[in-house]
């Protein structure tokens, strides 16, 4: 990791990511039992997908967490643009303003996060109700049968 502004992204490279795997409706066609496992197939890559991203994110805060857990960064002028020079400051001080500086810096990032999840969950929404319900329901032996019986047979005999 020898420069760590070159391997974070801003946050809103991840959004528009993101903003980008959105499946549309139109794009989920459930009318017949292959199209339902097709779209199913889709939706298995677009978790994967979205899954990738979100441990590109994690990376991400990962490396920015590690930048401030030294205690000199308050004190290099504008690292990854985020300080200023500043006065001298008791241990505490510095403490404080490096929690507060990269808590300020991680919330766009856990906010994408927050996303990605939401995200998850109704992909797997959605995969769960195919599964139970749309392919259950081709799955499934029509309930109109004509019952034959050995009378029947004898009479069209």
């Amino acid at each position: 990791m020898e420069n760590p502004e070159e391997e974070i992204l801003d946050p809103g490279v991840y959004y528009e990511q993101l903003q980008e795997m959105y499946i549309e409706e139109a794009d989920l066609n459930l009318s017949t039992d292959f199209e339902a496992r097709t779209t199913l197939v889709k939706l298995n890559r677009l978790q994967s997908d979205v899954s990738k991203l979100k441990r590109d994110v994690s990376k991400d805060m990962r490396t920015i967490r590690t930048v401030y857990l030294d205690e000199s960064v308050i004190d290099k002028p504008k690292l990854l643009g985020l300080f200023g020079r500043g006065k001298d400051l008791s241990t505490a001080e510095r403490r404080k303003k490096l929690e507060k500086e990269r808590e300020k810096n991680l919330t766009p990032y856990k906010e994408v996060i927050d996303l990605i999840d939401d995200y998850i969950i109704q992909i797997e929404d959605l995969k769960k109700y195919i599964e139970d319900e749309v392919l259950e329901t081709y799955s499934r032996i029509p309930k109109v049968v004509k019952k034959i019986s050995k009378a029947d047979l004898n009479k069209e005999s």
